[in-house]
């Protein structure tokens, strides 16, 4: 009998405030840590549409005198830019109006 393997990755999804954010990567603010390494998908609502770009978080760090944490990640470039990608969005100048992480690691 001839059995296949699949692997399977559970997402979950983490919402999140851009702080500020570049054509190679982000400062976000969550009410979640997120443990360094963790890797994932960062989804950006503009006003032209949802954008997505591959991510790896890099620090994270306690918001001073807050309950949350600033989050940076640096972009991954999984694939080449496309209409879709973040970094797309960026070159055309919009505005980020929400984001969402989904990630593949406990945080």
């Amino acid at each position: 009998m001839n059995q296949s393997k699949s692997l399977g990755v559970l997402m979950r999804e983490v919402r999140v405030r851009v702080v500020n954010i570049s054509r190679v990567g982000t400062l976000l603010e969550s009410s979640k840590r997120m443990a360094v390494g963790t890797l994932g998908r960062l989804r950006l609502r503009m006003a032209d549409g949802e954008y997505i770009e591959d991510i790896e978080v890099v620090r994270c760090d306690a918001v001073e005198g807050g309950d949350g944490f600033h989050i940076g990640m640096r972009f991954l470039f999984t694939t080449s830019r496309h209409a879709q990608s973040i970094r797309s969005a960026l070159a055309r100048s919009d505005t980020p109006r929400s984001a969402a992480i989904e990630t593949s690691r406990s945080m």
